[in-house]
């Protein structure tokens, strides 16, 4: 007696190919997406650094020393500007991490920033509140802010960290071309003279996973 040959019909493999295929653009979208956002997240964490870092500086009555030299543009007890540097210097963002030359980390150093690695982020600190005496990378209010294009489309993700004054003035200058809070209503800012802490600014650029 001859055995039947047993297989699987052109339409059921068709089934399965179809069924693969819906399963694959509903995974394959999501897997992206949580992959980019986990890079995203590393702002958020950074900064809530920089901004420990920022209080504990502001707190105290030191110098900041860059290389054994101390930074003679800055007045202690006022948060410091990292020198209106963008680091990493040099730094582009996109899909790839940019590296930290030894410049970068001295600059984060010296303020007790630990920046671990390199980051898809470039980060800058702006201090447009002067204090009393003036200091031209000091000041008493600071506006910190990161950007990155991890996703490649050339639209820059924003995160930025407000601390207004004790006075309650904001700080209207930002680092990094970021306009966070805004300039046509975008309403990132919760409320007047409100102090944000590493927040997406979603309202006015879409690139936040």
């Amino acid at each position: 007696m001859k055995k039947l040959a047993k297989g699987f019909t052109l339409i059921e493999l068709m089934i399965v190919v179809a069924i693969i295929g819906i399963l694959a653009a509903i995974a394959i979208p999501n897997f992206i997406k949580y992959q980019l956002r986990s890079k995203f997240s590393e702002a958020s964490s950074n900064l809530e650094g920089l901004r420990k870092a920022e209080e504990s500086l502001r707190q105290s009555e030191r110098n900041i020393t860059i290389a054994g030299a101390v930074d003679a543009n800055y007045v202690p007890g006022q948060y410091w500007n990292l020198q209106a540097a963008t680091l990493p210097v040099g730094g582009v963002v996109g899909t790839q991490k940019m590296p930290w030359a030894a410049g970068d980390l001295a600059i984060a150093n010296a303020l007790d920033w630990q920046i671990e690695g390199n980051t898809y982020f470039q980060y800058g600190v702006t201090t447009p509140c002067a204090g009393l005496p003036a200091a031209a990378e000091g000041g008493i209010c600071y506006a910190a802010g990161a950007v990155s294009d991890i996703d490649g489309d050339a639209a820059q993700g924003q995160v930025a960290l407000v601390k207004p004054s004790l006075a309650g003035v904001v700080p209207g200058a930002f680092p990094l071309g970021i306009v966070f809070p805004g300039t046509q209503g975008s309403g990132c800012l919760p409320a007047a003279a409100a102090t944000v802490y590493s927040s997406p600014c979603t309202a006015t650029l879409p690139d936040v996973f």
